[in-house]
């Protein structure tokens, strides 16, 4: 389902104990991404970008445009009378569909294929951006991610968002070497007690391992906030952003909370897409929407739902919800924080089972 998100006022807790405050720049000297590079860089880069879409004929598509890749597979857009959709095929089958709902700004056209080895078992992945939106004002492109497991060709891709993507500087990896790093990246109003509140640029790091996204505690939050200096098309960005002396590592996670107003307690009954229902008691079901953005209710009051994982104290990124085999029937807390016109609900899950695979 397509997230279409035109200010993003997320919120995330520390922890499961006392209500969070709002989060702090990091005291810490240590900035470790700094040295790190990308994965398209190199004579043999461990990320290949392939070429852009080409007008195509795909049966049952009034109009295609496909990428081909080196191992027989298209990845093609397809234009049909009632909306769009993205395929993946080989030899004219159709091995995953997904709708294609793009705005008046994203654009077919804008379909990139990339093929590397993202979990280091030496399979590559397929991942598949797709430019579904641009926000008023800043211009923000907003993306989605499709990620195809390299050790499984028939397993549904995981799907998350990221904002202002581009293969160059939103796949990294250490420069010591290993597997490449999602740098998920998505703009937040946040608060600074030295550069004040407004629009940051909030970058967190992000494993491929066993077909799921892990958070990269070796590497913390950064954030940068939009001023007049900010270059958001220098030459390696998103990555570049962040190597900046103004961009900071942030202690937990960015957040601007209203007061705590209640917690519960439950577990996740069914996860779908992007919504969460959850069991407050075998009598009451409360079904949480568009996790990970930011929508309004019936009462006109902008209501944010954000699951964090348990066993870091991470937010998980937009758009992407952990597989239900172990996120079904797990403990939740939830932490609502309300003010006149704004609601945000924690939902903090239990802890993931550790994966298997290389680092």
């Amino acid at each position: 389902m397509m997230i279409r998100i035109h200010r993003i006022l997320l919120a995330c807790a520390l922890a499961l104990g006392a209500a969070p405050a709002d989060a702090q720049p990091s005291a810490s000297a240590s900035r470790p991404w700094q040295t790190d590079v990308s994965c398209t860089a190199g004579r043999n880069p461990a990320l290949t970008v392939a070429d852009t879409p080409r007008d195509a004929r795909v049966t049952g598509c009034a109009r295609s445009r496909c990428i081909s890749l080196p191992d027989g597979r298209r990845v093609c857009t397809c234009t049909e009378d009632e909306g769009g959709s993205v395929r993946v095929q080989r030899d004219g089958h159709v091995l995953h569909a997904w709708p294609a709902d793009y705005s008046l700004t994203g654009t077919p056209e804008s379909l990139r294929a990339m093929r590397g080895d993202l979990d280091g078992d030496g399979r590559p992945e397929l991942i598949v951006a797709e430019w579904m939106d641009m926000s008023n004002g800043l211009g923000i492109r907003y993306y989605r991610l499709s990620v195809f497991y390299g050790a499984d060709a028939a397993r549904p891709p995981l799907q998350v968002n990221v904002d202002d993507f581009r293969p160059e500087g939103s796949f990294v990896r250490p420069a010591a070497g290993g597997p490449c790093r999602l740098l998920a990246t998505a703009w937040r109003e946040l608060r600074d007690p030295r550069r004040g509140e407004g629009m940051y640029f909030t970058g967190q790091w992000m494993r491929y391992r066993g077909g799921r996204l892990e958070h990269d505690l070796e590497r913390p939050l950064v954030v940068r906030r939009l001023l007049n200096s900010f270059d958001r098309e220098a030459r390696g960005a998103p990555l570049a952003s962040f190597r900046d002396q103004r961009a900071q590592a942030w202690s937990g996670l960015p957040v601007i909370l209203p007061p705590l107003a209640a917690t519960r307690r439950g577990s996740i009954l069914l996860v779908r897409d992007d919504t969460v229902d959850v069991a407050i008691t075998p009598h009451e079901t409360v079904v949480f929407r568009y996790v990970g953005a930011s929508d309004s209710d019936d009462e006109g009051n902008t209501v944010v739902n954000l699951l964090v994982d348990g066993a870091t104290g991470r937010a998980w990124p937009r758009g992407y919800v952990p597989e239900r085999r172990w996120l079904q029937r797990a403990p939740v807390t939830i932490r609502t924080y309300r003010e006149p016109g704004k609601i945000v609900n924690l939902l903090i899950a239990g802890t993931a089972p550790a994966t298997t695979g290389s680092r």
